[in-house]
């Protein structure tokens, strides 16, 4: 079943990518990379994702203008998005909760538990 749900991973740092790609590839999910938000919105369009991965500050886009405009699409498709950064003070963090099935993790994060909030959310059993 994980085989055919599509994980986003949208992260200007490559050893982010590739931990995450790695943890879940090895749980069965297929995944797919951005390098900035707008390389994100754009797979997000064409290959409407179950999950997004998301940094925040990255350049061309960063992760909240991604959350802001792809959260339009979920009313018609919802999907998770996972906000991962460490460079947001809490009373920054408003938005994300403003955001339809949108999460907040703080780096330096769990891979481990990062994987256990996309499999509840899909409601994948392990």
């Amino acid at each position: 079943m994980e085989a055919n749900k599509k994980i986003l991973i949208v992260d200007d740092e490559a050893p982010i990518r590739r931990v995450l790609e790695f943890k879940l590839k090895n749980k069965g999910y297929q995944v797919l990379i951005a390098k900035n938000g707008a390389q994100g919105l754009e797979l997000i369009k064409t290959h409407q994702p179950d999950a997004v991965i998301t940094d925040i500050m990255m350049p061309e886009m960063d992760g909240k203008q991604l959350c802001e405009q792809s959260n339009r699409l979920k009313k018609e498709r919802p999907f998770l998005t996972i906000v991962v950064t460490c460079r947001i003070a809490q009373d920054e963090q408003q938005w994300i909760d403003q955001m339809q099935d949108t999460l907040f993790m703080e780096k330096p994060f769990s891979p481990a538990r990062l994987v256990e909030c996309i499999d509840q959310y899909l409601g994948v059993k392990r």
